[in-house]
C-alpha cells in the first residue's frame, strides 16, 4: 500500500460549527479514510476521517479537501482557505 500525498488548498465545511468531531470531505478518498492535514503556514497538523465526497461543482479546483470547523482550529487557519499538505493510506475494498 503507498502512501497518497497531495498539497492544495483547504476549506471548512459549511455548517460543522456544531461538531466537535476533525472531519472532512475529499473528492477521491473513500468515506472512513483517516488522513493527516498538515498547515503548510504553521506545520499544525490534524487527523480527519472522510465522512463524504466533496462536491465536483468546479468552483475552485486548488480546493482538495473541506474540513471541519473544529479541525480548521486546531490546525490554527486564519483565513477560511489555506495551502494544506495531506496524506493518507487507501481504504481497500
Amino acid at each position: 500500500i503507498e502512501k497518497i500525498t497531495e498539497k492544495g488548498v483547504a476549506e471548512t465545511i459549511e455548517g460543522s460549527d456544531n461538531t466537535d468531531k476533525y472531519l472532512a470531505l475529499h473528492r477521491t478518498a473513500k468515506i472512513g479514510t483517516i488522513m493527516q492535514v498538515r498547515n503548510d503556514l504553521n506545520d499544525q497538523i490534524v487527523f480527519v476521517r472522510v465522512l463524504g465526497k466533496m462536491p465536483n461543482n468546479g468552483v475552485d479546483d486548488k480546493v482538495i479537501i473541506r474540513i471541519s470547523k473544529k479541525a480548521f482550529q486546531k490546525l490554527g487557519g486564519v483565513d477560511y482557505k489555506f495551502p494544506v499538505e495531506i496524506s493518507y493510506l487507501p481504504l481497500n475494498d
